[in-house]
């Protein structure tokens, strides 16, 4: 009886053990793994022109700070948009959080900070609404932390960042341009480079060539990489990491020569079109 008693012991341990290997098993697949261990905000799935949702990886923080991208924007026909506020605390839920527009649109900075005795580490991105808001400029200008890489400018919606294409980013101190700092680039793809920001603090980052064409020639937006460039550096006793990330497409004239050379395609089929049915008609007779 003891035997028997010893081994169903055994077993209901194997069960729970089996049963808490599946849960952490399913928990792993719930939350996926960061493509880096940079700390990222990553847009999730379940936008529209007023709202999209956020996950934040590889960074430990209660909050993400939004902000607008100006208070308001004259337009051609002499309409002004106002946003209700201009910076906001936003809380984070198991890492993730919603960012909705202020009643204008354009870019919208997002920031997350990490703080301890010994440094400061921030992740930051941009999210573009469609809707008609100002321009981002005095948004870009303002500083929102310590240690900063601020794209100079951000690209239009319909321009976006791209493969094969060389654009430029600041970094700053305390609002002040800083030379000398590496920046480091990595992709989703895994590409890797570095750059040394000049005398201006400025970085001009070459984008590469590893965006995958979609299979079938792809539908809407196209496919994107993401990117995330990140700096380090200590002052005062304290470290300070920041890292800014976002996406880039894939090279606009790829797109485009693939389109031209199935026009061209088509339009030779065309062209030909008569000599075969001539040739056709010729032999019968």
């Amino acid at each position: 009886m003891r035997l028997i008693a010893v081994l169903l012991c055994v077993c209901t341990g194997l069960a729970h053990a089996a049963d808490r290997h599946a849960g952490h098993g399913e928990a792993a697949r719930a939350v996926p793994r960061a493509w880096t261990d940079l700390p990222l905000i990553e847009l999730a799935a379940g936008r529209d022109r007023r709202a999209a949702a956020f996950r934040l990886a590889n960074l430990d923080a209660v909050s993400v700070r939004a902000f607008a991208p100006g208070e308001q924007a004259p337009l051609p026909e002499g309409l002004r948009f106002r946003s209700d506020r201009q910076e906001w605390d936003i809380l984070l839920d198991k890492g993730r959080f919603t960012l909705h527009s202020t009643g204008v649109g354009n870019y919208h900075w997002l920031l997350a900070r990490q703080e301890s005795a010994d440094g400061v580490t921030v992740a930051s991105t941009a999210h573009y609404f469609s809707n008609p808001g100002p321009a981002p400029t005095d948004m870009l200008a303002r500083p929102k932390s310590e240690l900063e890489i601020v794209p100079a400018p951000l690209p239009r919606e319909h321009n976006r960042y791209r493969e094969n294409r060389t654009y430029r980013f600041d970094v700053r101190f305390q609002g002040a341009p800083l030379a000398g700092v590496p920046v480091s680039f990595t992709s989703s793809a895994g590409t890797r480079a570095r750059f040394v920001s000049d005398a201006a603090g400025r970085v001009q980052v070459r984008f590469p060539d590893d965006v995958q064409p979609a299979k079938g020639g792809g539908h809407g937006r196209g496919p994107t990489n993401r990117f995330v460039l990140a700096a380090a550096y200590d002052a005062a006793g304290r470290h300070y990491l920041t890292a800014f990330n976002y996406s880039y497409a894939e090279d606009a004239y790829t797109a485009r020569s693939l389109a031209w050379g199935g026009g061209f395609m088509a339009l030779g089929g065309l062209i030909a079109l008569p000599l075969i049915v001539r040739r056709k008609e010729a032999s019968r007779g």
